[in-house]
């Protein structure tokens, strides 16, 4: 009896992990893949482990926080209430994908309705669009190359982008490899 349950107990992981595992290579080979530029300003994530951490343009010109303010109104003379909630989800909407400047933002709720072809969700957060893929994991011995590279020459983020609207890092592609950045900085 002991043995059976040591056995479950050590299968019941390895077995959690597996579905994890082939769950994220799923949406990272199923996916609508689209290329965005970031410019990265910190390094790394205390908390976090070893992330760079950066900036996404998703496309639209104009913020998150400007489209809501011109989609909610006015309400008052003078005074703009924007009516959107913690937990309600914005939308940047693709109309000719895979080019990052045919993006608009939509709420959520309206992407039916937008015939938005590819689509990704997350949310406004002081006048930042997040949609979870703000970071990327490095080795901590390319942190500092990763940090300077993003900061002065910026780079591409590659996405993949579910049916649902949820987007997945796949990978980031820096414009010059370390070891050509470092040869760089030697000089």
């Amino acid at each position: 009896m002991k043995n059976k349950i040591l056995i479950a107990a050590l299968l019941f992981p390895i077995l959690g992990l597996t579905v994890l595992a082939s769950f994220r290579a799923y949406k990272l080979h199923t996916g609508y893949e689209m290329t965005l530029d970031v410019q990265g300003y910190d390094p790394r994530d205390i908390l976090s482990g070893h992330y760079v951490v950066y900036t996404v343009d998703y496309g639209p010109f104009e913020d998150c926080y400007e489209y809501l303010k011109k989609d909610t109104g006015s309400e008052s003379a003078g005074e703009t209430r924007i009516k959107i909630s913690d937990d309600e989800e914005l939308c940047v909407c693709y109309s000719n994908p895979p080019d990052a400047t045919s993006g608009y933002w939509t709420r959520c709720n309206d992407v039916n309705e937008a015939n938005c072809p590819v689509y990704i969700r997350g949310k406004c957060n002081y006048r930042r669009f997040e949609a979870g893929i703000e970071k990327f994991f490095v080795p901590e011995t390319q942190a500092g190359a990763y940090d300077a590279i993003l900061r002065e020459e910026g780079a591409e983020l590659v996405i993949k982008i579910d049916s649902n609207g949820k987007a997945s890092v796949a990978d980031l592609k820096l414009p010059v490899s370390i070891e050509d950045w470092q040869k760089k900085q030697e000089k």
